[in-house]
């Protein structure tokens, strides 16, 4: 067991972790963590590693969320799975997160806390390699360093959508120029249990490999090069590569993706620091042409600026939970120009509290959901090939889909969205994306 023990944290300072604010503050409540350990202390790739932490506050704490974080030797996030709400007081409050296994490598951890939508970091910071690898942990307090390829073929945008309740789901049919904010309508197809679902594979693919310096994409084999990465290690978006709403001028809040939604999308609601991308969902009232929606929320998407005709697609992302799952309806998704003849790959989106997988097409919209509990930080992956996408979530194969595949460019889509008949929503709530690559072959 690899312990590290007894070291206080006189004040709490927000420093640039699990997308937390990259400017410095501090807050008047104190916390101790009295202990930390993982177990095992020099793990395989496929050892099950479990975090056992305990804490206390000197005085009574409400936080969002409680958490290890994780950090590899070049600052990518490989937190366990954080708990919700949590009172942190005098008593000893401990923290056993569900355990997961590690790629080979070197890493830091510690024990981190979400209040006010910053994360907290907190002393004091252990280290342990999975299978041997003897390469020196990233400090936590650096955020992971940057790669940014470019990308910037043209189009013309237009709508899609889908999405799901507990009894139904929804896709929009629509279309708009880059400069008009679309309104699509829904129609109504067929519950998640209901879609055509292929049996996961139980191991991750292990012959992936990238012909530059950069990473490769996790768990889908082959041979790759990156086309597209952004790391979000700045301090504003990257505005060559998106756009913060959905097809409008860069400043403009416009309507949401689906008529589905409450939320209209505000550039307000994307910002970017501590290393990640936020997209921040809020009960505030916004009206848009005329239609007063109760929540605003962020979005990017980068119509016009990047996309792609098959590829490997990957994004780390943080999902709010909610009800035992996933809060509200994030999403992570490419889109063709014309909606849905170009085709709509869905890589993960929150459904009823699951994430989920779809390819929309003239055809239909084949897919399933992923058995387990992804909110927290998660990484979702698809390769997209002629005739077929196969979509990896932490690196394991979930489903793969082999009807009514296109061959049109995409471009790519995140967004923190919110089903208008949702009955607990979880606001506010950050999305948060460590970061979005992109390969060929």
């Amino acid at each position: 067991m690899l312990t590290a023990t007894g070291l206080a944290v006189a004040t709490v300072t927000a420093v640039a972790v699990g997308g937390a604010s990259a400017a410095t503050s501090h807050t008047t409540n104190r916390v101790v963590v009295d202990s930390l350990s993982l177990t095992p202390s020099s793990p395989t790739t496929s050892t099950s590693v479990t975090a056992t932490a305990k804490l206390h506050a000197t005085r009574t704490l409400q936080v969002q969320a409680l958490a290890v974080g994780v950090r590899s030797a070049s600052g990518a996030h490989f937190d366990f799975k954080a708990s919700g709400p949590t009172t942190l007081s005098s008593s000893e409050t401990v923290l056993t997160p569900a355990s997961r296994t590690f790629a080979a490598g070197a890493y830091s951890y510690f024990v981190e806390y979400e209040s006010g939508n910053t994360w907290h970091r907190l002393a004091p910071t252990g280290s342990f390699t999975s299978n041997g690898s003897t390469v020196t942990p990233t400090s936590p307090a650096t955020p992971a360093t940057s790669a940014t390829p470019s990308s910037s073929p043209s189009g013309a945008p237009t709508t899609p959508a889908a999405t799901s309740t507990p009894s139904a789901s929804a896709s929009a049919s629509a279309s708009a120029s880059a400069s008009t904010p679309v309104s699509p309508s829904a129609t109504a197809t067929t519950i998640p249990s209901q879609i055509p679902t292929t049996t996961p594979a139980t191991t991750p693919a292990s012959t992936s490999t990238s012909s530059a310096a950069g990473p490769a994409p996790v768990g889908i084999a082959g041979s790759w090069h990156e086309v597209f990465a952004d790391e979000f290690n700045g301090s504003s978006l990257d505005t060559s590569k998106w756009t913060p709403n959905w097809l409008g001028c860069g400043t403009c809040t416009t309507p949401p993706v689906n008529s589905a939604e409450q939320d209209a999308y505000a550039p307000s609601q994307v910002t970017e620091s501590g290393g990640s991308l936020h997209l921040t969902l809020a009960q505030q009232s916004t009206t848009v042409n005329g239609k007063t929606y109760p929540y605003k929320s962020g979005l990017v998407e980068s119509s016009g600026k990047a996309q792609f005709t098959y590829g490997a697609f990957e994004a780390r992302i943080y999902l709010p939970a909610g009800g035992g799952g996933v809060a509200n309806w994030p999403a992570f998704w490419t889109d063709g120009q014309s909606w849905p003849t170009d085709g709509e790959m869905d890589v993960m989106e929150g459904l009823s509290g699951d994430a989920c997988y779809h390819f929309h097409s003239p055809s239909g919209g084949p897919g399933g959901c992923a058995s387990g509990d992804y909110s927290g930080w998660h990484t979702y992956g698809a390769d997209w090939e002629p005739g077929s996408v196969t979509y990896y979530y932490d690196g394991k194969e979930v489903g793969k889909i082999t009807t009514g595949i296109t061959s049109a460019p995409q471009y790519l889509i995140l967004n923190n969205g919110l089903y208008s008949s949702d009955a607990q929503p979880v606001a506010p709530s950050d999305m948060q994306v460590d970061y979005v690559r992109v390969w060929q072959h």
